[in-house]
């Protein structure tokens, strides 16, 4: 991912799909130094899961085990610091122009407060130009999470996005069927069409999978940066490594 990619990238995508951009583009360094080590392929599916404080099983135990990402992916932890540092990011959707008016809730709510949560695991796999991040959240409000994902097109199909750093840009939505799963479960893309510093125009859509789960909430974000259209992740097959991810969560979690 170019540089000229990254910046624009981050201030337009919001919460998880920046922390894509953090842990995925960004290669092997962690945001804010250090190494993020690469998780084993059983690292999220042992059979004798730790627990938190409170005696609950450690959410990392309920993320998919790295070879359901594919035999090339790079799958690397992610901390929560490193959550909320995308989420530091996608606050700044704040200072943008939104046009209509009614879209900015649309498009600064693609992500989590992170801070509210009291149990966070999350891993990021990446594949070429594709990065996908999977998060478990446990302790903090769900309520109508899932819900204002199934309905964001219905609410805002297109957005128009105005700042004086990246200049204009368009952000579109879609829906695409899911499983019914849990409690509920959601899934859409949206695709952000933005003009480069060279005239270029540059093309960045992200997947977005919700899930809820009684406490627990199941996020999965795939963002493709290369820019081509035949590498875009196929929705029905992100839509099945949401089922299968649900089913790991579930059947390690309880």
């Amino acid at each position: 991912m170019s540089a000229e990619l990254r910046a624009p990238g981050r201030l337009l995508l919001a919460g998880l799909t920046a922390t894509v951009v953090l842990t995925g583009c960004g290669g092997d360094d962690e945001p804010g130094g250090g190494t993020a080590a690469p998780t084993t392929p059983t690292a999220a599916s042992s059979t004798a899961p730790s627990t938190t404080e409170g005696g609950e099983p450690d959410l990392a135990a309920g993320l998919l085990p790295a070879e359901a990402f594919g035999p090339e992916a790079t799958v690397v932890e992610v901390s929560p610091e490193q959550l909320e540092q995308g989420a530091g990011l996608a606050a700044e959707a704040d200072e943008l122009q939104i046009s209509p008016e009614s879209c900015r809730a649309t498009v600064a709510g693609m992500q989590p407060d992170v801070d509210e949560f009291k149990d966070v695991a999350a891993q990021t796999a990446t594949t070429g130009t594709s990065s996908t991040v999977e998060m478990l959240l446990r302790g903090g409000p769900l309520e109508g999470t899932v819900a204002s994902l199934a309905t964001a097109v219905e609410r805002c199909p297109e957005a128009q996005v105005t700042s004086p750093e990246i200049g204009q840009a368009a952000i579109a939505f879609e829906n695409f069927p899911v499983e019914d799963l849990g409690d509920g479960a959601a899934l859409l893309r949206y695709t952000t069409s933005l003009s480069a510093p060279d005239g270029s125009q540059v093309s960045l859509p992200t997947l977005i999978g919700a899930v809820e789960d009684g406490d627990r909430l199941l996020l999965l974000v795939d963002i493709d940066t290369g820019g081509d259209p035949a590498a875009v992740t196929d929705p029905a097959a992100f839509a099945d490594l949401l089922a299968r991810a649900y089913e790991a969560q579930a059947d390690a979690l309880g």
